[in-house]
């Protein structure tokens, strides 16, 4: 009895034609986000609100966690340029890589970014005011200097700030820049000291506190966001303040800081997205939008400075409005 085999195939086509059919009428639009924790999180959630926002309808999005690591992002990156026509990348590792793969593949898709500190140094655009090409998108280029304020408004008598950022992570070192500069013009020393990864956060976090630092200040740093309760426990049994670069730090480690709503950073880009899929604008319509010092927050965290056993002044507490992360 000779068997049938030849039914099994339009049984296997059916669900692929299927799925075909039903995104065939939608605009495929990509994300790429550089690894998961809160600030890149909330980047991504008002991004995706924005196009909302924006009146953009018939759009799916292809959403891709590169987990931190280089390699992932190089292949995600490829897949979104070929398959998607926008795309985003959150954070600068994330948004080179898709620039990179639609440079390698001859494309002019747009590409926005978001949470990049320095679109320029980053090689994303050459000019933040006049825009060229298919790339735009906003910075999250942190008030540094106001942030190294409130070290002195914590503690009147520091004099030795340590700064700590990783190797790799080009957007921390044009910040870790700033910051050295602003220490400096506080009348402070500055010591600064870079991790290559994850596994030595904690050692370099303990050098900088044997070099009798008041307070260690942390840039956006990605790799040290993700694994901060390293410099927390370094920290905490001397009593070191911690200054963050965002609010999103101070969940697991950091103490205070005056931060970018990045939530709000995304709906930003995610209705210039939208505009740019409706033909409304073009990307070189978009000069760079980064976000300034009064649209930023003051938040601190409750918890962290109890267990490292320091308190804010009242007289700091009396001067902003602040947030408590732990409330």
């Amino acid at each position: 009895m000779k068997k049938r085999l030849i039914t099994l195939l339009p049984i296997l086509c059916i669900p692929f034609a299927m799925s075909m059919t039903a995104c065939s009428n939608k605009t495929k639009i990509g994300i790429l986000q550089f690894d998961e924790f809160d600030a890149l999180d909330a980047a991504r959630k008002g991004f995706e609100a924005g196009l909302k926002e924006e009146g953009l309808k018939n759009f799916v999005i292809d959403f891709k966690n590169g987990g931190g690591q280089d390699a992932d992002l190089q292949l995600y990156a490829k897949d979104l340029t070929d398959s998607c026509a926008l795309t985003l990348g959150i954070a600068t590792p994330a948004a080179k890589a898709l620039k990179g793969a639609s440079d390698n593949a001859g494309y002019e898709k747009p590409i926005l970014y978001t949470a990049v500190t320095d679109p320029v140094d980053a090689g994303l655009i050459t000019s933040k005011d006049n825009p060229s090409g298919y790339v735009c998108g906003t910075s999250d280029a942190n008030p540094v200097e106001e942030q190294i304020g409130l070290i002195k408004e914590f503690d009147a008598t520091a004099s030795k700030v340590g700064i700590m950022y990783t190797q790799k992570e080009t957007n921390s070192e044009v910040q870790a820049k700033q910051a050295k500069a602003a220490i400096e013009k506080a009348g402070m020393t500055a010591v600064t000291k870079t991790c290559l990864n994850e596994s030595d956060i904690k050692t370099t976090a303990e050098a900088l506190i044997a070099e009798d630092v008041d307070a260690i200040y942390l840039p956006t740093d990605n790799n040290i966001a993700k694994n901060i309760n390293s410099v927390k426990e370094a920290a905490s049994s001397n009593q070191v303040l911690i200054v963050c670069g965002e609010e999103g730090m101070l969940k697991n480690g950091g103490h205070i800081t005056l931060s970018i709503d990045y939530y709000s950073l995304g709906v930003t880009t995610g209705k210039m997205a939208a505009q740019i899929l409706k033909g409304e604008k073009k990307p070189t319509d978009f000069p760079d939008q980064p976000v300034s010092a009064k649209d930023c927050s003051y938040a601190f965290s409750s918890v962290n400075l109890a267990s490292a056993g320091l308190e804010m002044p009242e007289d700091m507490k009396t001067a902003h409005n602040w947030k408590d992360v732990n409330a």
